[in-house]
């Protein structure tokens, strides 16, 4: 629901934003990165809610090898389909682009071209963060789980997005998204290392009648 709510702010801003600095052109080339991010962002999500039985079930049957490689395979899973949403983005952005619109001036192909190699540079973050926040969700610790789903969009986002083009025009708002997820992600794996490290690394052995 926060990052729902979240990412709905930070649409408002952007779209302001862009406006302002880059007019419809940039208005355009947003909307077609945003309709790929949120595929991306969707099958993560997926993997997000498959993760959390597994991980809430076993945290609470103390079960903690099985919590860690449940995290651990959602976070390689999640990996593997952002590193080629990167690999896409980076090295085909004009026929991603022309999926949308195959009509449009050479002026705007190298405007959104070079929009999402700048603003999805570090599409690897959408992997790691949702999947941080629901572990902690998991786990019962929903407060950290809404940190970590609240610093990409609005403690550091939307503040770069008002600030940075101020300095950088147009240009601004590209880097404005790296920059947010390099931070996120940095916020995410100091809380989680620390969780991995106060988690016992011994099981707890399980019932015989809880055995299936």
């Amino acid at each position: 629901f926060l990052m729902n709510v979240a990412a709905c702010g930070v649409n408002i801003i952007m779209n302001h934003q862009l406006v302002r600095q880059g007019g419809d052109l940039a208005i355009g080339a947003y909307g077609i990165l945003n309709s790929y991010a949120i595929l991306i962002v969707m099958s993560v999500m997926g993997l997000c809610q498959g993760m959390q039985p597994i991980v809430g079930y076993n945290y609470g049957a103390r079960q903690y090898s099985r919590v860690r490689e449940a995290y651990r395979k959602a976070i390689v899973a999640a990996s593997i389909i952002c590193c080629i949403a990167f690999v896409c983005f980076q090295l085909f952005p004009r026929p991603i682009v022309a999926l949308f619109d195959p009509s449009g001036s050479e002026e705007y192909f190298q405007f959104a071209e070079r929009y999402f190699r700048i603003y999805m540079f570090m599409t690897l973050a959408n992997a790691f963060q949702p999947i941080t926040a629901n572990f902690f969700t998991s786990i019962g610790k929903a407060k950290r789980g809404a940190l970590i789903a609240l610093t990409r969009q609005v403690i550091f986002l939307i503040p770069l997005i008002l600030i940075f083009p101020l300095f950088l025009g147009i240009d601004g708002v590209m880097y404005a998204g790296p920059i947010a997820d390099s931070a996120a992600v940095v916020v995410a794996l100091a809380l989680v290392t620390r969780e991995m490290k106060r988690m016992p690394h011994v099981d707890e052995p399980v019932a015989a009648d809880t055995l299936v």
